[in-house]
């Protein structure tokens, strides 16, 4: 898969400087990641920065599990969606329903077992995740086309303390590239791709500017992309190939303004598209859960598109106040998030039939429509200075308003409507605020102590309507909760080594996901009125260390994490879902990432994860009256034991204006369970995927070449079932996400 693009239109001004350039997949993850596109030094890995602790630190130096992949590693790895990071992220897990943007992602096990997400995504400052329940983040996840992206920061474990909720398990954030106030500077690209079985060839067009309108006070940066990914599912139903198309489209304007020698200004905007046909999965037998179709095939009755829409506005403030910094940021932002879905399986044989005329009834469809609207204030003061004590103190206030809108109806074989099978809005909203502060006393100037914590309180209400012959009564029902939620930190880090390249940690820290109303159901005593927050504790011990003149560094850092009230969704009678907290869990494991560079020009590196996520308290009956779903000893959901990748790149030597480079990267995701439901689940086998690239360069213009998934095998990365109507065990469906087949490309940069 490519990167991001840019349609011939206006913008391709720039993109005619430019040269063909192709992708590559392989470099170290611990690199610069400040990086322009050309990598200059080929003698050293750099000095890596992240923003995690909210203010620039150098990771070595940072006291938890981080990962920083900049530009050039986004580009050279064909980074286009999350999905794209599995293997290559130690602890970073990736469940796929087979389109950009429909993915859920846990940190080190901990899975969204419930309806509401464990990871917290930013973009900067600017916090994407929706916290309340039903507010569709589990269907569907902000998932960034990375084109003008500085780095990209996985914090693995709980970040309760300064990201507040859904931070279970860890972030993901997106740190983007700033305007400049003082110089020029451009890049255009395109790509070109084949997908092995597909239809038409992929491509994708691309280009930011960076202009200063006010030499040294005001500054503009615009960039947009846009790609179109071909498909490669058939349908033999619909007599249709190639139905999982994707169309992309990304674009991001930033204004900064430097209104005085003290106080800098940044406005941004963004706007994120992604369009698919369908879904990859392809059709699975239910006893062998081998694939029931030759080829690469489902057996749908009819097109499932989707769409995902984000809308995003920021307003960051920074004023220097000499002993101090402040910053505000400001932010709102509008999702949508729709699909279709095929459901007559599961519902037309419920619903009968017209004696002597056949099915009237000959599909069914599920139409769901999520918005969501979000506003975010974030007000810290910051300690500047080499004092003994460091901190920060900080304010924070969300507003979450989300609508829910589903729609099931029985179609006849006109595709005319016959019958509207449920309806179910559900209006919700979260207010949350919350005071958080942490401190840093160094004991010496080789040992540290920083201690952490927030104080987090959040409103929500819900206002349901379920209507319809398998809905309710559409009588509209409001239900409401409160809670209050503390979240800390505590982390000692001790220098070792004569220039103080070696650090040890320890790092105990605690997360939570809120709590929510649940729907009021009549006839159904068993529902709680309230689901409470799950909590977890996580304990870590790690190593940083950096030698030989920062040509090998390693990171090793082991982990233990325990889980108490999960969320999880329990089904009434009536198939209706709620939620409750039932069962704990335990996640224990080791994490390594080791890179060299043997000579001048050669880059290695290697990650290495070991996660152990089991149940430690069984997971209750999906209905009353039923059996666990788990035991106690589950596995945990999507979780392999091991993951690991090797990755190398070797810059030649440069003669005249032009030089190369090669590099190639090898990932292994292991086995795990599709689902931690015992009825639910298959055992997914594992996968090695290798990637291979080569690249021409000269000061402007790159030019690559790649293969991804150069052995072709069929992965699955994903797979479950539908969820059939009572009495219609006999029609479950199971589906497996591919991965994509082999793809062969060739891309173009040029910086200008």
């Amino acid at each position: 898969m490519s990167h991001c693009s840019l349609r011939i239109n206006a913008l391709s001004l720039a993109c005619a400087a430019g040269i063909l350039a192709l992708g590559c997949s392989a470099t170290v993850l611990a690199q610069d990641a400040a990086d322009k596109t050309k990598r200059d030094d080929v003698h050293t890995l750099g000095t890596v920065t992240a923003t995690a602790q909210k203010r620039v630190e150098v990771v070595t130096d940072i006291p938890m599990s981080i990962s920083v992949i900049g530009e050039e590693q986004l580009d050279r790895l064909q980074v286009n969606n999350v999905n794209d990071l599995a293997g290559l992220v130690p602890g970073l897990q990736v469940s796929s329903l087979g389109a950009p943007g429909r993915s859920t992602i846990s940190i080190r096990g901990i899975t969204p077992m419930g309806n509401t997400a464990s990871t917290s995504v930013y973009v900067d400052d600017v916090p994407l995740t929706a916290n309340g329940s039903l507010s569709g983040a589990t269907s569907g996840m902000f998932d960034l086309l990375p084109y003008d992206v500085q780095n990209v920061e996985v914090l693995r474990g709980p970040q309760g303390t300064l990201y507040g909720a859904s931070a279970l398990g860890g972030v993901v954030k997106y740190v983007t590239k700033r305007p400049d106030l003082e110089y020029f500077e451009g890049r255009a690209g395109a790509t070109m791709r084949v997908v092995d079985g597909g239809g038409g060839v992929g491509h994708s067009e691309r280009a930011a500017i960076s202009v200063p309108l006010v030499k040294g006070q005001l500054a503009l940066r615009a960039s947009y992309a846009e790609q179109t990914s071909p498909g490669w599912i058939d349908n033999p139903v619909l007599n249709r190939r190639d139905t999982n198309d994707v169309r992309q489209n990304a674009g991001r304007l930033s204004l900064l303004w430097k209104a005085s020698e003290t106080v800098d200004v940044l406005l941004t905007a963004m706007r994120q598209e992604n369009k698919g046909d369908n879904f990859a999965t392809v059709a699975l037998d239910p006893v062998t859960f081998k694939p029931k179709l030759p080829g690469h095939a489902n057996q749908y009755l009819f097109l499932q598109p989707s769409t995902i829409k984000y809308d995003v506005y920021g307003l960051s403030v920074d004023w220097d106040l000499g002993w101090a910094d402040v910053t505000s940021s400001s932010s709102w932002m509008k999702s949508n998030s729709w699909r279709l879905q095929d459901q007559s399986v599961e519902y037309i044989p419920l619903l009968g039939q017209r004696p002597g005329v056949g099915p009237v009834m000959a599909y069914a469809a599920l139409d769901t429509d999520i918005e969501l609207k979000k506003w975010t204030q974030e007000l810290r003061l910051t300690s500047k200075g080499d004092s003994r004590l460091q901190w920060q103190l900080g304010a924070f206030y969300t507003d979450e308003d989300a609508a829910y809108i589903e729609d099931g109806s029985a179609l006849s074989p006109a595709f005319n409507p016959v019958l509207a099978l449920f309806t179910a809005s559900v209006l919700t909203s979260y207010r949350e605020k919350a005071l958080f502060g942490n401190g840093t006393w160094k004991f010496t100037d080789r040992f540290d102590l920083a201690l952490g914590v927030r104080h987090a309180r959040n409103d929500q209400v819900f206002r349901q309507t379920l209507g319809g012959p398998l809905g309710g009564d559409g009588v509209q029902r409001v239900t409401e909760s409160s809670e209050s939620v503390t979240t800390w930190s505590a982390s000692p880090r001790l220098f070792l080594g004569a220039d103080k390249n070696t650090m040890a940690y320890l790092r105990v820290a605690t997360g939570y996901r809120a709590g929510s109303p649940n729907p009021m159901l009549p006839g159904a005593p068993e529902v709680p009125a309230q689901v409470k927050s799950d909590t977890l504790t996580n304990y870590e011990i790690g190593l940083k260390s950096h030698f030989w003149d920062r040509r090998a560094q390693v990171e090793v850092a082991a982990f233990r994490i325990d889980w108490e009230d999960i969320r999880l969704n329990l089904l009434t009678p009536q198939a209706i879902s709620y939620g409750v907290n039932g069962g704990s869990a335990r996640s224990q494991g080791v994490e390594f990432t080791g890179a060299l560079m043997p000579l001048d020009g050669l880059r290695l590196s290697t990650s290495l994860a070991y996660t152990d996520a089991r149940l430690t308290a069984p997971i209750p009956p999906a209905r009353p009256g039923g059996a666990n779903q788990a035991e106690s000893g589950a596995q945990l959901p999507q979780v392999p034991e091991w993951t690991g990748s090797l990755q190398a790149d070797y810059q030649f030597p440069t003669r005249g204006e032009w030089g190369w480079s090669i590099g190639g990267a090898l990932r292994y995701y292991g086995e795990r369970q599709a689902s931690v439901a015992t009825a639910q689940s298959i055992e997914l086998p594992s996968y090695t995927s290798l990637d291979l690239t080569a690249e021409v360069s000269s000061q402007n213009t790159t030019i690559r070449f790649f293969v991804t998934n150069l052995t072709n095998k069929d992965v699955y990365v994903a797979a479950g079932r539908t969820i059939p109507g009572a009495g219609a065990a006999s029609y479950r469906r199971w589906n497996a996400v591919m991965m994509q087949p082999r793809t062969i490309g060739v891309s173009l940069d040029y910086s200008f």
